[in-house]
């Protein structure tokens, strides 16, 4: 009777959806983009006029201890970032980082499935014993 094969299966993940239907977060009011631009302590410098300025976890969690943010503006404005034109004195644009954040958390783990494949884990002898013997052939081309 022959032996039971063995075979280690991956996990196939699942393809990405030609639409995506999740629910998109609201855009940011202006109260909270004044808020990312007025309390900003990281600052990007993107040309001589240009800068980019947005709150870290820190300074956020400082204005809702001192009851300027709510927990959620708080969070959500950890996703923004401001680019502010210094010569114009003008917000040129807001970048919003919550779509691709979402996007992210909702995307399968594929690095942590990478190191499920079991013959990762399995010595070089083991691997070795597994492959397939080449068979020599005589003759060939003349």
């Amino acid at each position: 009777m022959p032996a039971a094969r063995t075979s280690s299966r991956r996990r196939i993940s699942a393809p990405a959806p030609l639409l995506d239907l999740a629910l998109r977060p609201e855009a940011p009011g202006a109260d909270l983009i004044a808020a990312v631009l007025t309390h900003a302590d990281l600052e990007t410098r993107l040309s001589p006029q240009r800068v980019r300025r947005s709150l870290s976890p820190y300074r956020a969690a400082e204005l809702r201890e001192a009851g300027r943010l709510n927990a959620a503006e708080a969070a959500r404005s950890l996703d923004l970032a401001v680019v502010w034109d210094e010569a114009e004195a003008e917000v040129v644009r807001v970048i919003d980082d919550a779509p691709m954040r979402r996007k992210v958390e909702a995307s399968p783990d594929w690095w942590e499935q990478a190191w499920d494949d079991e013959a990762l884990w399995q010595s070089p002898e083991t691997r070795a014993a597994q492959r397939p013997v080449l068979r020599t052939v005589r003759g060939g081309r003349r």
